[in-house]
């Protein structure tokens, strides 16, 4: 059946009313949706991402505590002590061979490393970490240590962790690299700024006189409570902690009103028990009524941006106990 001229007409003009105002309808929705999600962005609830984080951060605590206690346990468990590995791994102490006593003697274990390593089981409800154990090692109780890691992989589900196999010794993150400090100017023991580096030293770390004479206002900085005694010669007489003093470059004896500058001290203290510690303490000098204060203990010391970074070569290899 053909339509006629008038229906045909009908027709298009309804197609293209339902065309456009289709089309009016859709940007209509899309406009609503996002003024809907902008909406929620400023005025909504916030996202969430503390309780995720809080998770996290608990179960990395709880895995790596039990893999401490398991790698502890599995180096020092016996033929008699067998037993005591059930707790953390599912083995055949039978199947261990153990030794009748202790093989080594055990510092205090550290976990250098936990990494996520995926979700496991039918729907993903467990997930696997991988934890990297270091402890200092001795054959005997007076020999020297020595640090080995262990990497230990663990099932984290609904009924806490557990083990699915032995510890295995694994390398270290390797020996590093060196990077020069920059602090090329060497001041002299009589300069402004090397006496007021080397009294604060000596007040921050023995109690001996008054911290904040040598600092700012807003260093925060107070003593440490005075764990270090003063050091002093075979005579007697007294020896200052800092034995140097290196800026990143020329310190004027008066500065201006709020010049700053880096140093760095080479310091030497001495321990209740009259062993010599050294240190090295990275200092922000400030210039104050034209004197040099204390204006805080940085971070990190300052490093070359000129010199290359050099490889450390990696120790000889020692024989595992």
């Amino acid at each position: 059946m053909k339509l006629n001229r008038t229906w045909t007409g009908r027709v298009s003009t309804t197609s293209s009313a339902l065309r456009r105002y289709g089309t009016i309808a859709l940007i209509v929705l899309a406009a609503l949706s996002g003024v809907h999600t902008v909406w929620d962005f400023l005025f909504g609830e916030p996202t969430d991402v503390v309780t995720p984080a809080r998770t996290v951060v608990n179960k990395s605590a709880v895995v790596s505590s039990f893999a401490e206690d398991y790698v502890t346990t599995w180096l020092t468990a016996t033929a008699a002590t067998a037993a005591s590995l059930n707790q953390f791994v599912s083995v055949n102490p039978a199947d261990l061979n153990l030794p009748t006593t202790p093989a080594v003697v055990l510092g205090s274990p550290s976990v250098v490393a936990v990494t996520y390593e995926g979700n496991a089981g039918k729907d993903a409800e467990a997930e696997v970490f991988s934890v990297v154990v270091g402890i200092n090692e001795r054959p005997y109780e007076s020999a020297s240590p020595t640090r080995y890691l262990y990497r230990v992989p663990v099932l984290w589900s609904r009924f806490g962790p557990r083990a699915t196999g032995l510890p295995f010794q694994v390398s270290g993150p390797g020996p590093g690299a060196n990077l020069g400090v920059a602090y090329p100017s060497t001041l002299a023991s009589t300069d402004n700024a090397y006496q007021v580096v080397s009294g604060f030293i000596t007040a921050y770390l023995t109690g001996t006189g008054d911290v904040a004479r040598y600092v700012t206002t807003d260093s925060l900085l107070v003593g440490i409570g005075a764990p270090y005694l003063a050091r002093k010669d075979d005579k007697g007489n007294p020896l200052p902690l800092v034995t140097s003093v290196t800026a990143t470059g020329p310190v004027p004896a008066q500065p201006a009103e709020g010049q700053t500058v880096q140093v760095l001290a080479q310091v030497t203290a001495l321990t209740s028990q009259y062993a010599n510690v050294a240190m090295t303490y990275p200092l922000t000098l400030r210039g104050v009524g034209g004197h040099w204060s204390v204006a805080g203990i940085d971070r990190a010391p300052l490093l070359s941006s000129d010199d290359n970074i050099t490889p450390v070569a990696p120790p000889s290899a020692t024989p595992t106990n």
